[in-house]
C-alpha cells in the first residue's frame, strides 16, 4: 500500500540540506554544495519568495533570514544577500546568498547557514553585561604603559552587539562582537569575539585595514603637477571667498598631525597651497582629487557608490606615520617619513576606499585566506583606478609613494618583493594578509592581460563577485566559484576566468546547471584519471577535498596514494559512496602525508577523501589501476549490509555500468524502520526527481531496468522514518 504523499517544503529542505548535520551540535553547511537540490525543490513548488526562503533552507521555527541587500539581475532575476537570525540575534559569519531566475526558481546559491544552533545555545540572555565586555576588550588592547608610547590613548567608533558565533570546535555560542578604533603610538582597530556567558575571549585580531579649485599635487618622485591645468579642477564647495573641501561625494579633513577630526578643510579661494611636507607638494589636494576619481570609477563601472556614505579622506594623521588605513568610517593617510612620501597616491586612495566597499558588501574577515582576498581586492581597485584615470596601470602597488626604486607589491610578479606568494600551494596560516594577497593579485593580472580582457573588464567581474557572491569567510576556491558566476552573469567567458585561477592553484567552477562560456561542466566533482598525478593540493585544518575515479570492471592493481607537501592529511577511500570518519574501505591514518590504499574490488566509482588533520599544502594525489583484458561485461552482484538511515536523511551509493548489460536490478530488504529506495541515472535523486521509486511501507523495495543506460547510476536511500540493518543488493547481468 502506498504511503500518503505529503509535500511539506520545510521537511524536504531539511532532509536535503541538513542530511549530514549532527543532532548534537551546530554545523555550518555550504549552500553551493546543495544548489541542485535547492533548484529541484524550488522548481517543484510555487511562490518561493523572501518570507519563506528560511523554510526553503530548512531553518528552525525560531530562526529567520533578514534581507541585507537585493540586486536585480540582467536576466530579470534577483540576487538576495541574507543575514541568518536565531531568536532575532544575528549569526556572525557567512551570509546566505540566493540567486533566482525571473520565475522564482533557484539559479545559484553561495554562502552558508548554521544548523542545530538551539542544541548548543540554550539561553539567549547574557550573563555578562555589554558594557563589561566592551571595557574588557579595551583593557586587553591598551598599551602596557601609556607613558611608554608618548602620552594619551584615545578610543572612537565603538561598536558592540550580541550575536551567535560558531567557535573553532564547531560549537555555537552566545557572544559579543566588539570593535573600536584606538589611537596610541600607532593606530589599531581591535576586533573581539567574547563569550556573553563566561567572558572568555574567543577570537581577536587587528581589523585596521591598511595600506573647482586649483593647487599643486604630487611628490619628488612623481614630479609636481597642477590641478586645473595638468588634471581636472578640485571639486570644492564655496562660501564667500572661502573654498571648502566638501562635495556630495568626498570630504577632505586636515588632521594637522592629530588623530581626531571631522571638519572639512577650507582655504582662501581659488588655490590651496597647504601644505608641502616630506617631499610632497599638497597631500590634501591629492587626497581630495583622488577620492573623487575613486567615487567616479565605482559609479561609472559598477553602477554604485563605493560606500553607503560620503567618502571622508583624513590627511596628515599623527606625526611621521608611514601607513594609511580604513577604520570603518573613513580613509586616513599618514605623511610618511623615511620609507614613504605622504600616502595619498591614486592607487593607495582607491585601496583604502575599497576596504570600505568590501566591508559593506561581502564583509571578508581580515585574517587567513579571506583576509588575503580582502587585501588583494583593494590592490586590484588601485590598479583599476589608475586605468580609469589614465587608460593604463603599472601593476605596482604604491610605487608613487615608495621612496627610492620599487614598490610595496608587484601584481605581475608577487614574489619579487621577497615576501608575497603567487600560488595557493605556498599558503600557510601564519602568513600576513598583505603577503598572501599575492595569489589573487596574480590571478587578477592573469585575467586582465588575457586577450579580449583589460583591467576594467576584470575589475568589474571581481567587484560583482564581492557584491553578490562572496561572504565573510569565503576561501580562495569558493571566491573563484563566485567569480565564475559573476562572469557568467555578465556574459563573459568563464573558461578564461578559470584558466586565470588555475594558474595560481585555485580550483573553481561556475554553479552547476548554468551555461557559462559554453564549457562549464554540470558536475563540479573533481575526477582522478588513471595514473595522472594531481599536484599542489592544500586546505585548512578540518576541511576536506573529495575526488572520484571510475574503475572499469575487471581492473586490477587498484591503488590510491598521496605524498609530499607540508602539514598532515589523512586518506580515506570507499567504493560507491563518499567515505566518512567512520565508514570507509581504507584509511591508513598515519602521521604525515605519505599514505596509500590498495583495494581489490573493481567495476565502480571510487570516492577518495583527503581530510586535513592539520592544514596542509603542496600535496600530490594519484589513483591508478591495470585495465582488464576484455571479453565482455562481468556479472555484477554487489551487496551493502548493515545500512542505517536517520529520519529525513539520505544515504547515497553509485554503480557504474558499461554498455551492453541486459538488466540492472537494485533490491533493498530487511532491517527495521522505513526506508524509501530511489534510483536515478546520471545524478543523485531528490524527492521529486528519480527514475524509479517504489514507495512502499517497510524496507522491501526493488527497481529493475532492462537494457540499462551506460554510465553512473545513483542508488539513494531516504529515511521516511529512522531505519537500521538494511541490506542493499545491486545486480547487473550481461
Amino acid at each position: 500500500m502506498n504511503k500518503i504523499n505529503k509535500f511539506i517544503l520545510s521537511t524536504i529542505a531539511l532532509s536535503i540540506l541538513s542530511s549530514t548535520t549532527a543532532a548534537t551540535a551546530a554545523q555550518r553547511t555550504n549552500l553551493r554544495d546543495n544548489v541542485q537540490q535547492l533548484s529541484a525543490i524550488s522548481s517543484a513548488t510555487t511562490s518561493i519568495t523572501d518570507p519563506n526562503t528560511a523554510q526553503l533552507l530548512g531553518l528552525a521555527s525560531n530562526e529567520d533570514l533578514s534581507v541585507v541587500k537585493t540586486y536585480r539581475n540582467t536576466d530579470g532575476g534577483v540576487t538576495t544577500r541574507y543575514q541568518q537570525m536565531f531568536n532575532d540575534i544575528p549569526v556572525i559569519g557567512d551570509h546566505a546568498i540566493i540567486s533566482r531566475y525571473s520565475d522564482g526558481t533557484i539559479k545559484n546559491a553561495h554562502g552558508a547557514v548554521v544548523y542545530g544552533i538551539a542544541t548548543d545555545v540554550i539561553n539567549t540572555t547574557p550573563r555578562l553585561a555589554e558594557k563589561t565586555a566592551l571595557n574588557k576588550a579595551k583593557m586587553l588592547s591598551a598599551p602596557a604603559s601609556p607613558l611608554l608610547v608618548g602620552g594619551s590613548v584615545s578610543v572612537e567608533n565603538e561598536t558592540s552587539k550580541l550575536g551567535i558565533w560558531q567557535d573553532e570546535d564547531g560549537v555555537a555560542r552566545l557572544v559579543y562582537e566588539i570593535s573600536f578604533l584606538q589611537h596610541s603610538d600607532k593606530p589599531s582597530r581591535p576586533y573581539y569575539i567574547i563569550d556573553a556567558q563566561t567572558g572568555e575571549v574567543l577570537k581577536y585580531f587587528n581589523n585596521l585595514q591598511t595600506a573647482d579649485a586649483t593647487g599643486f599635487g604630487g611628490n619628488e618622485k612623481t614630479g609636481k603637477y597642477h590641478y586645473g591645468t595638468d588634471f581636472g579642477y578640485l571639486n570644492v564647495g564655496q562660501s564667500g571667498n572661502n573654498c571648502i573641501m566638501n562635495n556630495t561625494n568626498v570630504k577632505t579633513i586636515n588632521l594637522n598631525h592629530g588623530t581626531n577630526g571631522s571638519s572639512a578643510f577650507s582655504f582662501t579661494c581659488p588655490e590651496n597651497t597647504v601644505k608641502s611636507i616630506n617631499g610632497a607638494f599638497s597631500p590634501l589636494n591629492d587626497a581630495h582629487y583622488f577620492g573623487g576619481v575613486v567615487f567616479d570609477m565605482y559609479n561609472d563601472w559598477i553602477n554604485t557608490a563605493p560606500l553607503s556614505f560620503q567618502l571622508q579622506m583624513r590627511v596628515h594623521y599623527s606625526k611621521d606615520y608611514e601607513n594609511a588605513f580604513w577604520d570603518g568610517t573613513a580613509m586616513t593617510f599618514g605623511d610618511g617619513e623615511s620609507y614613504f612620501y605622504p600616502l595619498v597616491s591614486l592607487d593607495v586612495s582607491a585601496h583604502e576606499v575599497s576596504h570600505g566597499f568590501t566591508e559593506q558588501n561581502s564583509g571578508l574577515v581580515y585574517e587567513a585566506k579571506s583576509g588575503g582576498l580582502n587585501e588583494a581586492f583593494s590592490d586590484m581597485a588601485g590598479e583599476a583606478a589608475e586605468f580609469f584615470m589614465n587608460g593604463t596601470n603599472d601593476w605596482q602597488v604604491g610605487a608613487q609613494i615608495f621612496k627610492g626604486n620599487g614598490a610595496l607589491r608587484y601584481m605581475d610578479e608577487p614574489t619579487r618583493d621577497g615576501r608575497s606568494i603567487d600560488h595557493q600551494s605556498n599558503y600557510n596560516s601564519s602568513m600576513d594578509v598583505h603577503n598572501t594577497s599575492g595569489v589573487y593579485n596574480k590571478a587578477f593580472y592573469n585575467l586582465a592581460t588575457t586577450v579580449g580582457w583589460d583591467t576594467k573588464k576584470a575589475f568589474i567581474v571581481y567587484a560583482k563577485a564581492n557584491q553578490r557572491y562572496w561572504t565573510a569567510n569565503t576561501n580562495w576556491d569558493e571566491a573563484g566559484n563566485g567569480l565564475m558566476d559573476a562572469a557568467c552573469d555578465l556574459g563573459y567567458s568563464t573558461d578564461e576566468v578559470k584558466v586565470s585561477l588555475a594558474a595560481v592553484g585555485i580550483n573553481s567552477n561556475a554553479s552547476p546547471g548554468t551555461s557559462c562560456g559554453g564549457t562549464t561542466p554540470p558536475d563540479s566533482k573533481k575526477v582522478l584519471e588513471n595514473g595522472v598525478t594531481v599536484t599542489g593540493l592544500g586546505t585548512d585544518s578540518g576541511d576536506e577535498i573529495i575526488y572520484t575515479m571510475e574503475v572499469p570492471a575487471g581492473a586490477s592493481d587498484i591503488r590510491f596514494s598521496m605524498s609530499g607537501g607540508n602539514g598532515d592529511a589523512d586518506l580515506y577511500v570507499k567504493l560507491g559512496s563518499k567515505p566518512t570518519e567512520s565508514v570507509y574501505d581504507c584509511r591508513p591514518y598515519t602521521v604525515g602525508n605519505d599514505e596509500s590504499c590498495d583495494v581489490t574490488a573493481s567495476g565502480g566509482t571510487y570516492y577518495v577523501r583527503v581530510k586535513a588533520y592539520s592544514a596542509f599544502s603542496g600535496l600530490s594525489l594519484v589513483g591508478s589501476y591495470t585495465a582488464g583484458s576484455g571479453g565482455g561485461n562481468d556479472v555484477i552482484d554487489r551487496t551493502e549490509s548493515n545500512i542505517s538511515v536517520d529520519r529525513q536523511q539520505w544515504k547515497h551509493f553509485t554503480q557504474d555500468l558499461n554498455k551492453g548489460y541486459a538488466s540492472f536490478t537494485v533490491t533493498m530488504s530487511g532491517g527495521s524502520g522505513d526506508v524509501d529506495l530511489y534510483v536515478r541515472h546520471g545524478a543523485e535523486s531528490s524527492l521529486v526527481r528519480y527514475d524509479c521509486r517504489p514507495y512502499y511501507l517497510g524496507n522491501d523495495e526493488s527497481c529493475t531496468f532492462d537494457a540499462p543506460k551506460s554510465g553512473t547510476w545513483y542508488i539513494d536511500l531516504y529515511g521516511y522514518s529512522a531505519a537500521s540493518d538494511v541490506t542493499l543488493n545491486i545486480q547487473a547481468n550481461p
